[in-house]
């Protein structure tokens, strides 16, 4: 050991996770870009999102409340059921169907933010939730092919986009100074936990043992030297966001006039 230098430790730590992380992906359903589905579930998608946002800044208080926790209890209900399902056709494991993918924690949140009301929910939801536009860009269905999963997917991250920006537009929700950095270290401590369950379980969550299979532009080279890339990318990804949903803010307060959040839930953190 004490000839080894860094690189020699990084190469042997790469031969050992890709030995061991073989075929993590290869129940993963890639969904090419510019097909027929992935532009289907992007038309439909969008739509619902530009016609979602139009019509509840043109309704009373309370209908936009409500619509808000429609995409909170859709949220829930998708994650419920989507594990129900699993359970029931007995494919459910703790390698592949545990809530431990960024998106999958991000659609709790979603739906837990806008029913009960936190601020610190909302800016972990907000920046955690970006990676979400890019999974409608580049879909990887990380449960399989078919139909129900298809659903299931778009429903989840559908949740996460538009209950970020629902929040931030309709609900008079606003990123703190600083959140975007903040968010981002305490991040770092979410990373080695995840990654200690993936080495107990020989899974990949997060994708921190091996790169996504879809063609990502941001997802560079091969173990460990994609994760450095990503986390250069999350942080500018963090600031951008940070900077949107302020706008988004200010125009929501400025195009209608509802009240805030914390007066009408009573659980604010």
């Amino acid at each position: 050991m004490q000839g080894l230098n860094h690189i020699d430790l990084i190469s042997m730590a790469n031969n050992l996770v890709q030995k061991s992380a073989e075929n993590l992906n290869s129940h993963h359903w890639i969904i090419p870009l510019g097909s027929p589905t992935h532009i289907v579930i992007n038309i439909v998608f969008w739509t619902i999102f530009l016609l979602y946002l139009v019509f509840s800044g043109r309704v009373s208080e309370k209908i936009r409340m409500g619509m808000g926790q429609f995409i909170g209890i859709l949220a829930l209900a998708n994650f419920a059921y989507g594990q129900l399902n699993e359970i029931d056709k007995g494919i459910w494991t703790l390698k592949l169907s545990l809530p431990l993918q960024l998106c999958s924690l991000s659609s709790l949140l979603a739906g837990y933010t806008i029913l009960r009301g936190s601020q610190i929910g909302y800016e972990f939801l907000i920046y955690w939730g970006a990676g979400a536009i890019q999974s409608y860009v580049t879909p990887e269905i990380t449960n399989g092919e078919g139909l129900f999963n298809l659903f299931d997917y778009c429903i989840s991250h559908g949740c996460i986009i538009l209950g970020s920006v629902y929040l931030s537009l309709r609900m008079g929700y606003k990123p703190r100074k600083g959140s975007w950095w903040k968010v981002f270290l305490y991040t770092q401590l979410v990373l080695p936990i995840i990654g200690g369950i993936n080495w107990i379980l020989g899974a990949n969550y997060m994708f921190l043992c091996q790169k996504p299979l879809a063609n990502n532009p941001f997802v560079m080279g091969e173990w460990p030297w994609y994760l450095l890339g990503l986390e250069l990318v999350i942080i500018v990804h963090f600031y951008v966001f940070y900077h949107l949903h302020i706008a988004l803010s200010k125009w929501g307060n400025t195009s209608s006039t509802h009240e805030k959040p914390q007066k009408i839930y009573q659980t604010t953190h």
